[in-house]
């Protein structure tokens, strides 16, 4: 078993850097405006450097290394594994509509990020990660599971509220909606959102940044900074209200039951309503909001 997870860690640690190289060629050549030569010839002893600190990092096996490490994965992962799948899909298989290019890239990068995520995690807390203290046993770990689903729901629902009353803030999500159109057109990508994204999130937001964090700090300043990074990395800054409140919500929920599977459940809950909502049954419920329109409408004609 050892050799198999040592062979899958070679290989993945290949495709990492590969992905390294390619993003440090793009940055190169589109942000410095470089030729393709002068890039190439810069990017590979960058990625050979990168590739030795990676490595140093992955052979002292701290707390704090394979959390900087899944932290790295991460960024790598929403760059240069984004850019390497949508590259080949674009030039070998000539993938040219917009949403399938980025559903079909994302699954990709996605897929081979949460297993270079998995394996980096791998015996965590046998090896002192985690959050110290006794973990809830099974059944009430499955309490809070469905509690906490509740619990996010709420959270989300007063953020928004608040937003909504005293900043005068929309409270549908430029984000939520761009992924949604994508789901709209490539229904395979409706995985990413509800499955693959959200555990990818908790591993990375939770365990690593706000556990990290948590043993050095406490729950606030921890949930704090974990939720705020969790927001910005959306992209969305005027629903930042919201993401940190989720974000706090998680935290909360990871450290009751002390199992980073309890903000898992609640977060796929959370983004497999949306896309139940707004990707496979947006049609009913629009039929459905023009009927409730039209009996108010002949209920108002006859009250007259």
């Amino acid at each position: 078993m050892n050799k198999i997870y040592y062979s899958l860690g070679i290989l993945f640690f290949v495709i990492m850097q590969i992905a390294v190289a390619f993003t440090l060629v793009v940055v190169f050549q589109g942000v410095l405006t470089m030729n393709s030569g002068l890039s190439i010839l810069l990017a590979v002893p960058l990625t050979v450097a990168i590739a030795f600190l990676t490595s140093r990092m992955v052979s002292r096996n701290t707390v704090t290394m394979r959390y900087a490490l899944v932290v790295l994965a991460y960024i790598v992962m929403q760059t240069g594994l984004a850019l390497v799948a949508s590259t080949l899909l674009a030039s070998i298989f000539n993938v040219t509509n917009q949403a399938l290019l980025i559903g079909l890239s994302s699954i990709l990068s996605f897929t081979v990020g949460l297993v270079v995520i998995l394996l980096i995690l791998r015996r965590d807390e046998q090896l002192d990660g985690g959050l110290r203290g006794p973990k809830m046993k099974t059944g009430e770990t499955v309490a809070w599971s469905i509690i906490g689903i509740f619990l996010v729901f709420g959270t989300q629902i007063v953020a928004g509220l608040i937003q909504s009353l005293l900043f005068d803030i929309d409270q549908g999500s430029k984000n939520t909606a761009d992924l949604v159109a994508i789901a709209q057109e490539f229904l395979p990508f409706i995985i990413v959102i509800a499955v693959i994204g959200p555990i990818i999130e908790e591993l990375v937001f939770r365990k690593a940044i706000f556990g990290w964090l948590y043993r050095r700090t406490n729950f606030f300043v921890a949930g704090l900074i974990s939720s705020l990074i969790f927001a910005v990395i959306h992209f969305d800054f005027e629903h930042i209200l919201i993401y940190g409140a989720m974000g706090f919500a998680f935290a909360f929920l990871y450290v009751k039951t002390k199992r980073i599977i309890v903000p898992i459940i609640a977060h796929i809950a959370l983004n497999s309503f949306v896309v139940v909502v707004q990707v496979l049954f947006i049609d009913k419920i629009n039929e459905f909001m023009d009927t409730a329109t039209f009996i108010s409408t002949m209920i108002g004609m006859i009250l007259l």
